[in-house]
């Protein structure tokens, strides 16, 4: 049957047009979508239509009133409230989402009726026209003239062009902006700037702001227009304009502005904020010029004003921002539409700072207070001249540091600061004293070093740190120290193409960050901040120790000065703020505000680990609903919390700043500082990418007079548990480590400790158990069983959560289950077996979901945890999830030229190696082979030997790592000499394959793994996963499992003395970057302990890096 044409067109735009109206997974019929308006429409300024911009909180005043409710409620309505119960954290627990409701005072079948109720039942509950809608119809009723608007001619005239659909209310902004300037210009004489020339200043700021909310709305339009063939011209840049002309036709926009009424809304508003804003700022200027004049420029001739540059930073308060004001003289000044007492009162602090003895010394900025605003000086960037400069910029960036974390301060990213030559000036200051709101009980018992990290000099902002990183991506590194060039956004950001066209519309791509002149210049060539990681911490040593000498006179001459003060607090990102704002400008969001309301309930998530969030939320939802950045502000002698309308929060702080403070202040002392430069130093690992990549060689071995006897080798691993002892931050029963680990494998991030065996919790706890059972001391035992309750309640809030973490052997459930084997085993508690079954339970729900595949998260080391709870108590349930596993894997296989392989999360072509490779999961196959006697296990194995043995370099002895961030410059792959990637690592893997497989080709493979591992593989770190004590373990295994094993036995005894005497010598030198410690089993100071525990008894300590079972 032939299709109707509508139907027909209704289908090509729905394809065509999905980039405008799609949003989480919803298009929207394309009866709500194809606009029928046109210029030739009759407007009607009482359709009902027009009150869809009316607000959740707005409709419900009639339900206060007494509003008969009806609940006999048709099935659209519900399938919109079932969209609001979708989101995040609703659909998760259903109290969040009655917490949501309550916070309105509503009822959940009253917001049903809502979303029920025909929009003439709004329209007839309002006595009066809305304010704006009331704005609208004068407007469009007033006659301006046709002069052009005073845009600016750099502005992209393209995009531009929309705005001239909406010309009526720029003109009567500019009518209300001339009005209030004739009215500055007869209350103060001279003005401070030209009032012939201020117009086109100010309108240079007006695309910046109304574009954002229009261009989605607009494009969407103009296509619908293209393809209902209502444009009229032969090239796309004519139809493009013949779309602009009819709406700039007398009324020609108002059908769409009907139609998408909470635009309409948003426009009005923004221009009456834009122009209430900007007079504001002129009044300001011109009441305070005399005192401007006389604080920054007595003598100058200054010339007349000629560049206002608005927005810079976000938008609060009813659309203010800081904005930039420059004269004909080259003079700027920066305006701040809020007290800037705290401003004042730092530069005061530096002085004083300074008057100390501090050096090098801090610059200090001249500031005007004016209690509701204030006039700071501009700060220009400029290089340094020479390396000493350099160095003397990172010595004040050490100072600054420490200053900031006397004060408690946060929010210090890039932005926030100025390289001017040697002197980084701090340029906002708003986020000093920052109160700290309570931790959830969950949290901090889930994370015992969640609030040490807190109260660390990370929080600052200032030090390196990656943030949003995921799966597709790196983060990226915001922060006043790093920030690197280059950079590109976390996620894709909307891009405009063929602007101007009819073809116009929407894609996506990551962006290059600019984020500034934070960093010092030396001439015109960058800085390698790492270069300078000393030079941080000696400046930071030296304000600290001064501070901590003159902390009585801080307290009590100091400190009060700032008590008055304005600060704000940050409770959330401003990204996160700015993209949910970006977001409800969307099409779909702006024709029925109920819409955008059920978008911005977005905010809820993140309540579930931080409370005190449900308490912010309907002000936060104000501001965004306006185009504003929330902001909350404080005073440091408070405790309560006030919204950007003035409304107070009670109480929302257990304590104010200036109580937490000098609290804070008393806690200095050696240990306090030892801790915070090593935070420093591990803050600088999240520079370095492409994890073990970035790791050089960093040992110097040499012989070793004495040999490795087990009684020194024990010392040495005891040294390491009484130094995880003095790490632990213990909170209640609970205990946890702050340690650097490895994320995505492409990034290093400083954490509080997980549950997993790799870095986190696990992996200490079963080191701490073999070391108190080794050597009978009970307080490593205690220790393990304490970490042990910890890494046991981590898991069970992420079951809570459905968030398991992965199921592999050393990061998810996997990991669990093989810790519990163990300690069940050397405990002789058998209940911690049974404990591991439960988990083994969760994980046939969860096999299909892996895509990570190999030993570290994936199936081939959920296996290895499952054969190793198997063989000390076998249950058929545990082995039928371990072949579950291994068909998993043989269905998510992929056929090569040679073998099979598995692409792993992240990564294209499929891996060789133990960690991440074929290596790992070809033992694991062969291991339950041998368990459940299914061959196709055995084959699978075989083949992905196959694969990897086809990629063998004879040049190098070695096997290609594949990973995409180790392929250099000229597409060649890098070649490991680790346990995770290359020889050493499979050679351990075909060691232990050799009762498993009948293979003659694994006898040449192992003695090639060994002969490039004695060659290459020490003199790296002494870390596990891809260190020195890592490849040691490979030549023990060896010295285990090959009949004529005399050979291998005597570069392991060689060896271990080498290593133990460069332990005993120089200290840990752990596997991340510049060796920094770090409490990780595989990478850090565990994994050396373990290490030296198995070399001192290896009958007794089995390999972790097989993850081999109880012995």
């Amino acid at each position: 049957m032939r299709s109707h044409p509508r139907v027909m067109l209704h289908t090509l735009l729905e394809k065509f047009v999905v980039l405008f109206v799609y949003v989480k997974g919803n298009i929207c019929s394309m009866k709500d979508t194809v606009s029928t308006h046109g210029s030739e429409s009759v407007h009607n300024w009482h359709s009902a239509a027009w009150y869809r911009a009316t607000t959740l909180t707005e409709r419900l005043v009639s339900l206060r009133q007494g509003m008969e409710k009806h609940y006999h409620h048709h099935e659209i309505a519900r399938q919109r409230l079932q969209r609001w119960k979708e989101q995040l954290p609703f659909n998760k627990d259903a109290t969040y989402f009655a917490q949501r409701l309550a916070m309105d005072l509503l009822a959940e079948d009253d917001l049903l009726t809502l979303l029920d109720e025909p929009i003439e039942a709004v329209q007839a509950r309002c006595e009066t026209t809305p304010i704006w809608l009331a704005e609208l119809q004068r407007i469009f009723a007033t006659t301006y003239s046709d002069d052009p608007l005073p845009l600016p001619e750099t502005t992209e005239k393209r995009v531009v062009a929309f705005l001239t659909a909406i010309k009526p209310l720029l003109y009567d902004g500019q009518a209300r902006l001339r009005q209030g300037i004739e009215h500055l210009a007869r209350m103060y004489a001279p003005l401070p700037f030209d009032a012939n020339t201020i117009m086109p200043l100010l309108f240079a700021q007006v695309s910046g702001l109304l574009l954002p909310r229009m261009l989605r709305t607009m494009a969407l339009e103009l296509n619908v227009a293209r393809m209902q063939g209502r444009l009229q011209g032969e090239t796309t840049g004519e139809r493009f304009q013949d779309f602009i002309d009819q709406l700039a036709q007398p009324g020609g926009v108002l059908p769409l502005l009907e139609e998408y009424a909470v635009l309409a809304r948003l426009l009005v508003e923004a221009i009456e904020r834009w122009t209430t804003s900007s007079l504001e700022l002129l009044e300001r200027l011109c009441a305070d010029w005399e005192a401007i004049r006389a604080t920054f420029s007595p003598d100058e001739d200054l010339g007349p004003l000629i560049e206002v540059q608005a927005g810079k930073g976000d938008t609060h308060r009813g659309g203010r921002s800081v904005t930039i004001l420059t004269w004909k003289s080259g003079f700027r000044l920066a305006y701040k539409p809020r007290s800037i007492a705290i401003d004042l009162h730092f530069q005061e602090l530096l002085s004083w700072l300074n008057s100390l003895g501090y050096q090098p010394t801090f610059r200090t900025l001249t500031i005007l207070d004016r209690q509701t605003h204030g006039w700071v000086e501009y700060v220009q960037s400029a290089p340094c001249s020479s390396a000493d400069e350099v160095e003397r910029f990172y010595q004040r960036q050490g100072g600054y540091l420490a200053l900031l974390y006397a004060l408690e301060a946060g929010d210090f990213h890039a932005e926030n600061l100025i390289a001017v030559g040697e002197h980084p000036v701090l340029i906002d200051l708003e986020a000093l004293f920052q109160p700290r709101p309570t931790l959830d009980e969950q949290v901090r018992q889930e994370y015992p070093g969640m609030e040490t990290m807190d109260r660390s000099v990370l929080r600052i902002g200032l030090l390196p740190q990656r943030l949003w990183s995921s799966d597709e991506g790196e983060g990226v590194d915001v922060s006043g120290l790093g920030g690197q060039t280059g950079q590109l956004t976390p996620k894709p950001v909307a891009q405009w193409t063929e602007i101007g066209t009819d073809q116009m519309h929407m894609h996506r791509e990551r962006l290059e960050l600019a984020l500034g002149d934070h960093r010092p210049c030396l001439r015109d060539q960058e800085v390698d901040t790492l270069a300078y990681c000393e030079s941080i911490i000696a400046g930071f040593t030296e304000a600290y120790q001064l501070l901590s000498a003159h902390r009585d006179e801080l307290q009590t001459y100091m400190l009060p000065r700032f008590a008055q003060d304005e600060i704000r607090c940050v409770l959330r990102t401003t990204q996160m703020y700015s993209l949910l704002i970006t977001d409800s400008f969307h099409p779909n969001l702006l024709r029925d505000a109920l819409d955008r309301d059920r978008l911005v309930d977005r905010l809820w998530a993140g309540v579930e680990q931080r409370s005190y969030l449900s308490r912010i939320i309907a002000a936060e939802r104000d501001d965004i609903l306006a185009g504003d950045v929330p902001v909350f502000v404080t005073r440091p002698d408070s405790r309560d919390l006030f919204t950007s309308h003035g409304e107070r929060i009670a109480e929302f702080f257990e304590k104010s700043a200036l109580e937490s403070v000098p609290a804070h202040l008393q806690r200095f002392d050696g240990d306090d500082l030892e801790r915070q430069i090593w935070v420093i130093k591990a803050s600088f690992t999240s520079m370095s990418l492409a994890g073990e990549k970035g790791i050089s060689a960093s040992l110097h071995l040499r012989p070793a007079q004495a040999s490795a006897t087990p009684e020194r080798l024990l010392q040495a691993a005891l040294a390491v548990g009484d130094r995880l002892s003095k790490l632990a931050l213990r909170s209640d029963e609970m205990v946890g480590w702050l340690g650097v680990t490895p994320i995505n494998g492409r990034e290093w991030h400083l954490l509080p400790t997980d549950s997993d065996l790799y870095s986190g919790t696990a992996g200490i706890a079963l080191f701490l158990a073999y070391l108190g059972k080794l050597t009978g001391e009970a307080q490593h035992t205690e220790l393990a069983r304490l970490a042990l309750h910890s890494a046991r309640y981590q898991i069970q809030q992420q079951i809570k959560r459905s968030d398991r973490g992965g199921i592999g052997g050393f990061n998810g459930l996997g990991a669990s289950i093989y810790l519990l084997s163990h300690l069940g085993t050397l405990w002789r508690e058998p209940a911690l077996y049974r404990e591991a079954e439960e988990l083994v339970r969760l994980l046939p729900g969860v096999i299909g979901q892996d895509q990570v595949f190999d030993v570290i998260g994936g199936a081939a080391g959920c296996i290895a945890a499952l054969l190793s709870l198997y063989s000390v108590s076998p249950s058929q349930q545990t082995l039928a999830v371990a072949i579950q596993c291994g068909e998993h894997l043989l269905a998510s296989a992929r056929p090569m030229a040679a073998g099979l392989g598995w692409s792993i999360r992240g990564e294209q072509t499929p891996l060789t190696g133990f960690a991440h490779g074929n290596a790992g999961i070809a033992l694991n196959l062969l291991r339950l082979t041998a368990f459940s006697s299914e061959e196709q296990f055995r084959q699978a194995a075989r083949d992905a030997m196959a694969y990897e043995r086809s990629l063998f370099s004879p040049t190098h002895h070695n096997w290609p790592d594949l990973r995409s961030s180790q392929v250099g410059s000229d597409g060649q792959p890098s070649y490991m000499v680790a346990w995770c990637h290359g020889a050493p690592g499979i050679g351990l893997a075909r060691l232990a394959s050799l009762n498993l497989v009948s293979d003659r080709a694994l006898s040449s493979e192992i003695e090639s793994a060994l002969h490039t591992t004695l060659a290459y593989g020490f003199g790296l770190n002494h870390s596990l996963c891809h260190g020195d004590l890592g490849n040691l373990d490979v030549l023990l295994t060896a010295t285990q499992r090959l009949p004529q094993q005399s050979e291998y036995e005597g570069h392991v005894r060689q060896l271990a003395s080498m290593l133990l005497t460069n332990i005993e010598e120089r200290g840990w030198v752990t596997g991340i970057p510049q060796g920094v410690e770090t409490p990780g089993l595989m990478v850090g100071i565990t994994g050396i302990g373990y290490a030296l525990l198995r070399l001192a008894a290896p009958e007794q300590i089995p390999s972790i890096l097989l993850l081999d079972p109880p012995l």
